[in-house]
């Protein structure tokens, strides 16, 4: 039976991920599996992550752009990309990890670590990746024509990859909602002041009256 998954395959070579992606076109023209989409991404020395989107004979040629990032894709992968694009601090620990691992059903996710969070560390600074949708009869395919490349593959169902997204996006406005608390829990103090300084004032004319 088919199953739907989206893999990250990183390579040391830039060019191996071009390559990557052409294999998996090929195989799709194929029917050995189905691309439902897919893009190439690097992270630079200083953490951000780039990407190339569009059409995979581009690829090569295209430019790359670490704004907007999933724009072009859309979909689950684009989804992803936008989590991934993250800063990694946010996204592999502090209050957003925190909340994004309270969120998620460990159990369901065998108690292994968040699968954003692995596609996340496995894309280094200098490191290329190729990320996809794929509809795969066997992982066969996919992992016989990577490995011959010297990619390094993490796969996982797509299931828990929307998961993992709906998490990070109810973590992400559970955080917004407690800094706007936290704002007005700051603010009451002044307010009160402001509140008193106004009674006094007026407690002062209507003295002098």
């Amino acid at each position: 039976m088919a199953e739907d998954n989206v893999i990250l395959v990183t390579f040391e070579e830039e060019s191996k991920a071009y390559q990557a992606a052409s294999v998996l076109k090929q195989a799709d023209v194929e029917g050995r599996i189905v691309l439902q989409a897919i893009a190439i991404v690097q992270r630079t020395e200083d953490g951000t992550l780039r990407v190339k989107e569009g059409e995979v004979d581009d690829f090569p040629v295209a430019t790359w752009t670490a704004t907007a990032i999933g724009a072009a894709t859309g979909g689950l992968i684009g989804l992803t990309l936008g989590v991934l694009g993250a800063p990694l601090g946010l996204l592999l620990g502090g209050a957003w990890g925190t909340l994004l691992g309270s969120l998620i059903d460990l159990d369901a996710l065998a108690e292994e670590e968040s699968v954003l969070a692995t596609m996340a560390r496995a894309i280094q600074p200098g490191t290329t990746a190729l990320i996809a949708g794929v509809t795969e009869p066997t992982t066969e395919v996919v992992d016989t024509e990577m490995e011959r490349l010297g990619g390094v593959i993490i796969r996982r169902p797509v299931a828990e990859v929307e998961a993992e997204l709906a998490a990070a996006e109810e973590a992400t406005r559970a955080a917004e909602e407690e800094a706007r608390r936290k704002l007005r829990e700051e603010r009451k103090p002044g307010l009160k002041e402001k509140a008193q300084q106004k009674l006094d004032e007026l407690k002062a004319r209507l003295g002098s009256s």
